[in-house]
C-alpha cells in the first residue's frame, strides 16, 4: 500500500503540471464577473478526470469505443453525416460570434456585457469537462497510475478513494492558481492581465467553436468519401 500511495502521489504531481489548463482557467478568471464561478471549470475537469479514470480502469471505456466503432461501421452514412452535420453547425455559430465580435468594437466592451453572461456555471463545467476529455488521450501519467492500480486488484472503494487521492492532487494547482487570483485582485498587475486577457477572451471561444466545427465537418465529409 505504501508503494501505490507513492506511486500515485508521484504520478498524479507530473501530471498536474499542465500549463494548458492554468492558462485557460486565468483566460476564463478574466472573463466571468463572478470569480467563483471559475469553480465550475475545475470542478468539470476533476469530475470528468475521476469519472474517466474509473471508466478506463473498469474497461467501460474501450466498451464504448468498440461500441462507436460498430456504429459507424454498421450505419457510416448516418454517424458521419452527423458528424459533418454537427461541425457544420459549430463552424457556422463560431463564424458568426467571430463577426458579431468585430462588428461590437471594442472587446472590453464586449467583456462587460455579453462575454461574461455567455460564461454560465453550466458552460465552465462541460468546457472543463470537455478539456479534460482532450486531454486524457496524452495523459501518459495517468495511464501508467491506472496500469499500476489494476495490478493490485483492490475492491472498489480502494479503487474509488487512490483515484480520488490522484484527482485532489491532479486540480491543485488549478486551486491554488484560483485562490490565488483572487486574493491578487485589485493589484495594478491583475487589473493589467485582466485588460489583456479580456482582449483575447472576446475572440477566444468563438475561434475555438469554429475550429473544432471545421474539424468536425472535414473528418466527417472525408469518411463519407
Amino acid at each position: 500500500m505504501w508503494v501505490l500511495l507513492g506511486t500515485t502521489l508521484s504520478t498524479s504531481f507530473l501530471d498536474c503540471l499542465n500549463p494548458t489548463a492554468i492558462a485557460q482557467q486565468m483566460l476564463l478568471q478574466a472573463m466571468v464577473k463572478r470569480k467563483r464561478h471559475a469553480l465550475f471549470f475545475i470542478l468539470g475537469i476533476g469530475l470528468a478526470n475521476y469519472l474517466l479514470g474509473l471508466a478506463v480502469y473498469y474497461g467501460i471505456l474501450s466498451w464504448v469505443t468498440q461500441l462507436v466503432k460498430d456504429a459507424a461501421a454498421r450505419f457510416p452514412h448516418y454517424t458521419y453525416g452527423t458528424e459533418a452535420a454537427v461541425g457544420l453547425l459549430c463552424a457556422a455559430i463560431g463564424f458568426y460570434l467571430i463577426c458579431k465580435t468585430r462588428r461590437s468594437g471594442s472587446p472590453e466592451g464586449r467583456e462587460e456585457t455579453k462575454t461574461p453572461a455567455a460564461l454560465t456555471p453550466l458552460s465552465l463545467f462541460c468546457m472543463g469537462a470537455a478539456f479534460c476529455g482532450l486531454e486524457l488521450t496524452s495523459a501518459l501519467p495517468y495511464f501508467g497510475f491506472l496500469t499500476v492500480l489494476a495490478g493490485y486488484e483492490l475492491a472498489f472503494p480502494y479503487v474509488a478513494v487512490f483515484l480520488l487521492l490522484y484527482d485532489f492532487i491532479y486540480i491543485l494547482p488549478l486551486l491554488l492558481v484560483y485562490w490565488g487570483y483572487n486574493r491578487l485582485r485589485g493589484t495594478a498587475f491583475i487589473t493589467r492581465l485582466e485588460r489583456v486577457l479580456g482582449r483575447v477572451a472576446a475572440y477566444v471561444v468563438p475561434v475555438v467553436l469554429t475550429a473544432v466545427g471545421v474539424l468536425l465537418l472535414v473528418h466527417g465529409a472525408y469518411s463519407l468519401i
